[in-house]
């Protein structure tokens, strides 16, 4: 057999293939072999199947654990943003303990907002506040928020003025502060915020709560100034801070740079006009892609002119909480206040756990000048674990020793 007749039998063959697809598919009506073969028979059957589970099948719910972290996402709970009722924990006054408590966040639009809620804490402190905010006017540039605020702070500590005031000379005082403000905060840019804060502070003095002496039985006008006296303030604060936190409640990256003027006009009570100058300084350098962060902090607190007077419950302190973490709270203080502070943090778990060895120094002195002698600084160090959201810290854990012993820190927030 020639080359000639083997490709014409080959002709042949696929001729007749062809021949018997075209016949198949004018018989059935399919468009193409594919229908020829019985394949749109299946499909057919699989469209069926389909329909029948569509009209059987339940909604798809979730169980509690996907419901749980909704609501955490959502801000229900302790952690993120709060939407309708929520519970919380926080501060209602410096020293007084971890508070907790919960309240009603409306949302009116899609980011304004109406709040209510209170918080009492574990030494009896307590605080109801309603607060109004509305973001980003003026092409997302302008912050408007308002509050009507009470505190009730039962057990303060007071162990006179200065740098040298003695720990075994505590004393308490109850402090009740009633106040209703207003703030608009501008961004020119991204991160530059100038902040406008005035309004109305009610202040009265009542007799010490809890173990050590109430204040006026140890301390006179004399040695505690405006002791006594219950003032009511028109105050007013402008501020300007550069902002490239993360998060205000958390962050391993960026710096935050501040100075506030405050200034307070007596509309009943004694004594004059004051003010506070106030700087921060706040950076966080991350290491080794953020597996370590060195943290720094430096702040000052100033009454301005040395003609003021300034009551004592007013007067710039340290001690505890976020500032000298191995003294007691509200430690130390006086017309002006310099504190230092580093931290080696450490991120053995980046989604809830922070570990840092930390260490702050500070002074109170009853003149600018005084803050320049270094010799005299109050100095902690210590270690500390932190639990933490992705925008907020709700439990901060801190073992510091200083000067006068150790001791232990709980409180809700960053340290800085």
């Amino acid at each position: 057999m020639n080359h000639q007749t083997t490709y014409r039998l080959v002709a042949a063959f696929l001729a007749i293939i062809a021949a018997c697809s075209a016949s198949a598919a004018a018989q059935t009506g399919a468009p193409n072999a594919a229908a020829a073969l019985g394949w749109e028979t299946r499909a057919a059957e699989v469209e069926k199947q389909q329909e029948d589970k569509a009209r059987t099948a339940a909604p798809y719910r979730p169980n509690r654990v996907e419901v749980f972290l909704d609501q955490v996402e959502r801000g229900r709970w302790i952690l993120g943003v709060p939407r309708g009722w929520y519970s919380t924990v926080g501060s209602v006054y410096p020293g007084g303990g971890l508070a907790a408590g919960g309240g009603y966040r409306q949302y009116i639009g899609y980011d304004s907002f109406v709040d209510v809620g209170a918080l009492y804490s574990v030494r009896g402190y307590k605080k109801v506040a309603i607060t109004g905010f509305t973001p980003n006017h003026l092409g997302e540039r302008l912050d408007l928020e308002g509050s009507i605020v009470w505190v009730d702070a039962t057990q303060v500590a007071f162990y006179g003025l200065g740098n040298a005031s003695r720990l075994d000379n505590r004393t308490n005082f109850r402090i009740n502060r009633a106040y209703v403000e207003g703030a608009a905060v501008l961004r020119p840019v991204r991160w530059l915020g100038l902040r406008l804060d005035g309004g109305f502070d009610d202040y009265t003095q009542k007799p010490g709560h809890g173990a050590a002496p109430s204040i006026e039985q140890i301390f006179s006008p004399a040695t505690a100034p405006l002791l006594g006296d219950n003032p009511l303030y028109l105050r007013g604060e402008a501020s300007a801070t550069a902002y490239w936190l993360e998060s205000p409640g958390y962050s391993r990256t960026g710096g935050l740079y501040r100075v506030a003027y405050e200034e307070f006009n007596p509309l009943r009570g004694s004594g004059g006009t004051f003010g506070f100058l106030r700087t921060q300084i706040v950076q966080h350098v991350p290491l080794l892609r953020e597996t370590w962060v060195v943290s720094l902090r430096g702040g000052t607190e100033s009454i301005v002119r040395k003609s003021d007077v300034v009551p004592y419950f007013l007067m710039p302190t340290l001690g505890s909480g976020d500032s000298l973490r191995g003294y007691a709270n509200q430690r130390f203080r006086d017309r002006h206040s310099l504190l230092l502070s580093g931290e080696l943090r450490w991120f053995p778990n980046r989604v809830g756990l922070d570990m840092a060895l930390f260490i702050d120094a500070g002074k109170v002195a009853p003149f600018r000048s005084g803050l320049l002698a270094l010799d005299e600084m109050k100095i902690d160090y210590g270690i500390g674990v932190r639990f933490h959201t992705p925008i907020a810290t709700p439990l901060r854990v801190d073992l510091a020793r200083g000067q006068e012993g150790m001791r232990i820190v709980v409180a809700a927030g960053p340290a800085f």
